[in-house]
């Protein structure tokens, strides 16, 4: 599967899932409904995951892999 972030591509395969700063379980990168291609991000750009265990969603930013635990202290 193939998602459109801005004007680029990309293979969704790499950041399909994350692993949820708050309770270290398995989340599943929010897509928009409608077109399933575009994934969900925060007022920061950064992308929107859903938390399975925890029923909640958590930011991730690509280019820094702490950056979600730095953001909830």
């Amino acid at each position: 599967m193939r998602l459109r972030i801005g004007s680029a591509d990309m293979n969704v395969e790499h950041i399909k899932y994350q692993t949820c700063p708050y309770d270290d379980e398995e989340g599943v990168l929010l897509v928009d409904a409608e077109t399933e291609t575009v994934p969900s991000t925060n007022a920061n750009g950064d992308l929107q995951y859903y938390c399975l265990n925890g029923q909640h969603t958590f930011a991730h930013r690509e280019d820094d892999d702490d950056y979600s635990r730095r953001r909830r202290r």
